[in-house]
């Protein structure tokens, strides 16, 4: 094999080392973006399940403070006709 012909293959294999490296480099980051995608995908269900949550307990205490309301004016009207017959 003359020289030329080992410079070709030298360099032949300096391509295929590089192809290599770009392959493994893309798994890795296919698998990394594989991640983040999962990660995205649990924050957005766990954002989900807390707006939902969040809601749920904002009609709770709505609730509750119409309770509230109405005990307070229960108790006015009482105070109020005791006053009157006192």
């Amino acid at each position: 094999m003359n020289e030329f012909q080992q410079q070709i293959l030298q360099k032949i294999e300096q391509i295929a080392l590089k192809l290599q490296n770009y392959k493994s480099t893309n798994l890795e980051l296919v698998k990394e973006k594989e991640e983040l995608q999962a990660k995205i995908e649990y924050l957005e269900r766990k954002e989900q399940e807390l707006s939902s949550q969040l809601e749920r307990q904002s009609s709770e205490l709505e609730e509750k403070s119409q309770l509230i309301d109405k005990a307070t004016n229960k108790i006015e009207e009482l105070l109020g006709s005791i006053e009157i017959d006192g």
